[in-house]
């Protein structure tokens, strides 16, 4: 299991694991990051989202009682934009 060498690499590693407008659970983004090899937990997980990433990379939604995350559109576009670039 690969552990993360700093916060900038584990924001790029959970923000990877979304594509283009989906929605996804906080378990499912876990377990896309767990079959990519990296050892984390599922509330380490959680707690990093809400402190360090929400509102700034992802926007929550709740469904039912239940969160789903998904990429802001502005971060969105300008990953896109990158990818061109290159």
């Amino acid at each position: 299991m690969k552990r993360f060498r700093n916060k900038g690499q584990k924001v790029n590693i959970i923000l990877s694991a979304f594509k283009s407008n989906e929605k996804l659970k906080n378990k499912e983004i876990y377990k896309k990051i767990y079959d990519k090899g990296y050892k984390i937990t599922e509330i380490h997980l959680r707690m990093y989202i809400y402190h360090n990433m929400l509102y700034k990379y992802l926007k929550k939604e709740k469904v039912k009682g239940v969160n789903y995350y998904s990429l802001i559109k502005d971060y969105d576009e300008e990953k896109s934009l990158q990818n061109t670039k290159n």
